[in-house]
């Protein structure tokens, strides 16, 4: 690349983060159904998958997957025949960009249909924590670190310690990723836990924390009105701008 500047320009290497389409299917009762191609970081694809069906609500727990392969850009997910699902409430009509999560949904109702009971309130901690907690954040991105292309979603228990964390160019890939992890590494034990992010609160955000049931979560940026609105209703403890000396 070029890097130009007041005192002149420069050639230099530069890294990039890799953004690459993966093209997801299921398989159900010996039948193909495909989800449409989303656009990630190529790398924890298993945990990609995983964190999006249960976001999306066609799986409770890992057992709902029979087996996973995936060949050529291809992932293929097949499902336990106990399993019920209508797949016309899934199917992607485009292309998911990396910073789109819920691109191509056919209707606006098939957005609130994934999710579970209200949050409990019993959870509370300091405010200090979250501002610990976002040291730590800042400084378990590697590929931030080497590209400032990603984005991050790391899971923390409540004593600071961190529980899980994934990276990727899209932000709900992120979280899926994370959210698939703690899921195959057992089930999802979140209501003790806090998730933070380094992006803004969005509406998929917000709906993926709420479907997997943390009861807290903060960003880095703004949240959206329809992520406020999400997260009143649903009795989710929002915290945006998080910086280390303040928050809202």
């Amino acid at each position: 690349m070029i890097r130009i500047s007041n005192h002149g320009s420069e050639r230099v290497v530069d890294t990039l983060a890799i953004e690459a389409p993966l093209s997801m299917e299921l398989i159900h009762k010996g039948r193909t159904y495909p989800l449409g191609i989303t656009m990630r970081t190529p790398g924890n694809d298993l945990d990609l998958i995983v964190g999006f069906l249960h976001s999306e609500g066609i799986i409770e727990q890992y057992k709902d997957i029979e087996n996973v392969s995936e060949a050529e850009g291809i992932i293929s997910v097949v499902l336990s025949d106990n399993l019920q699902f209508d797949i016309n409430s899934h199917r992607r009509q485009t292309l998911t960009s990396s910073a789109c999560g819920v691109c191509g949904k056919a209707s606006l109702t098939n957005l609130h249909q994934i999710h579970t009971k209200i949050l409990s309130g019993s959870f509370k901690v300091k405010s200090d924590l979250l501002s610990e907690n976002l040291k730590m954040l800042n400084s378990i991105q590697p590929l931030f670190q080497l590209t400032g292309g990603t984005h991050a979603a790391v899971a923390f228990d409540n004593n600071g310690n961190v529980i899980a964390s994934r990276e990727d160019v899209g932000r709900h890939n992120a979280l899926d990723k994370l959210i698939g992890y703690m899921l195959r590494n057992g089930t999802l034990n979140t209501e003790d836990s806090i998730l933070q992010v380094s992006g803004r609160s969005s509406f998929e955000l917000v709906q993926k924390t709420i479907r997997a049931g943390f009861p807290i979560m903060a960003s880095v940026g703004a949240a959206s009105s329809l992520a406020v609105d999400l997260a009143r209703e649903y009795n989710l403890t929002l915290v945006c701008f998080l910086k280390p000396e303040s928050m809202v």
